[in-house]
């Protein structure tokens, strides 16, 4: 289960959804833009990823408002290949046009039994496992992954220079939850460190390096993640940066930029979506039969010394997303104070 705010208020997810909405719209995000960004934000809340929920919502706004994201941007595919195609965001939200991407790979996987879209001109998109989420709801096999604006340091090196660069992938059970592989190629998500040290909290030591290239559990002193198992995550963060990046003729490297750069300028960053038809490769009842016995399998495994369980890549967030659907959010006091001066600015209570 996510570990939660020692002190705070706890929110209907219901609520929360609406005032983020509401505050993106007055920050400029016009239409059903807004309802999908808040839900996204939410949706990380409600999984135990607070890392990527409503504690982003202040540099959303403030970007909408200074035009580092488009509040009203026109979203197009183009693509000949049946199996592949590319959106442009038109520095727009990340998560509106990754979902557009999602359902065009979904679309164009019907017909090609797999295909790869690829989405350029983008914003931060939140957590790539909503977009794989989407997919598994539709029967496929949903692929995600984004670079980022230089955060991590490479094996071996102190400076950052990749960015967190995650990757997810989640395959479709019909019963309960979809098995899903969500993370970061860092050790954790910088979001991780911005929640630290907005609730006044330390930080594992294994977690960043400081301006000498030191560990240190001040999230104040962070200079550069670190590559979660360390030249393996470097790998990866190297593979997603040229598919995200070179591929898509966006920047990369040292180059991309973050979210919390200049505000009045988007970040122009790449994301790449794949949807793997389960039909165009076995039998849809075989497939839920073997995916149904291995999953049996592993949650029957027999636990080592200091667990309860076995559980399964993206379990721990979907019992979250029960617990919290049912008993509600809780928000640290430190986001709740920036929320609700976000509810000031643009006039939007905040009911709790």
């Amino acid at each position: 289960m996510a570990n939660e705010p020692t002190d705070g208020v706890v929110v209907d997810a219901t609520t929360l959804e609406q005032f983020t909405a509401n505050v993106l719209r007055g920050a400029g995000l016009v239409g059903n833009a807004a309802d999908t960004v808040a839900d996204t934000l939410v949706d990380a809340n409600l999984r135990g990823v607070d890392t990527h929920g409503v504690v982003r919502l202040e540099p959303y706004a403030d970007r909408l408002e200074s035009d580092g994201i488009a509040g009203d941007p026109d979203v197009s595919v183009s693509g000949s290949h049946a199996g592949a195609a590319v959106v442009d965001a038109d520095d727009g939200p990340g998560q509106v046009a990754t979902l557009r991407a999602t359902d065009e790979a979904i679309n164009r996987a019907a017909d090609a039994g797999a295909a790869f879209v690829g989405v350029r001109n983008s914003n931060h998109y939140g957590t790539a496992s909503y977009y794989t989420n989407h997919a598994a709801d539709r029967g496929c096999i949903g692929i995600c992954m984004t670079h980022s604006g230089p955060n991590v340091a490479p094996f071996g090196g102190a400076d950052p220079f990749f960015g967190t660069n995650p990757l997810s992938i989640s395959i479709p059970c019909e019963d309960g939850f979809h098995v899903t592989l969500d993370m970061a190629t860092s050790v954790v998500a910088k979001g991780a460190v911005i929640l630290a040290e907005e609730e006044g909290e330390e930080i594992p030591p294994e977690w960043v390096l400081d301006e000498s290239g030191e560990p240190t559990t001040d999230p104040e002193e962070f200079h550069a993640l670190r590559p979660v198992g360390g030249p393996k995550g470097y790998g990866l963060a190297f593979v997603i940066d040229a598919l995200c990046g070179a591929l898509l003729d966006t920047a990369v490297g040292e180059d991309v930029a973050t979210l919390y750069d200049d505000e009045s300028t988007p970040q122009g960053i790449g994301h790449m979506v794949a949807a793997v038809d389960v039909e165009a490769f076995a039998e849809r009842d075989g497939y839920e039969r073997r995916i149904g016995s291995l999953v049996d399998q592993l949650s029957s495994a027999r636990p080592a010394e200091g667990f309860d369980e076995v559980l399964l890549p993206g379990e721990p967030e979907a019992r979250t997303r029960e617990e919290r659907l049912a008993e509600g959010i809780p928000l640290g006091s430190g986001v709740v104070d920036t929320l609700r001066s976000l509810g000031g600015r643009y006039e939007v209570p905040l009911e709790l």
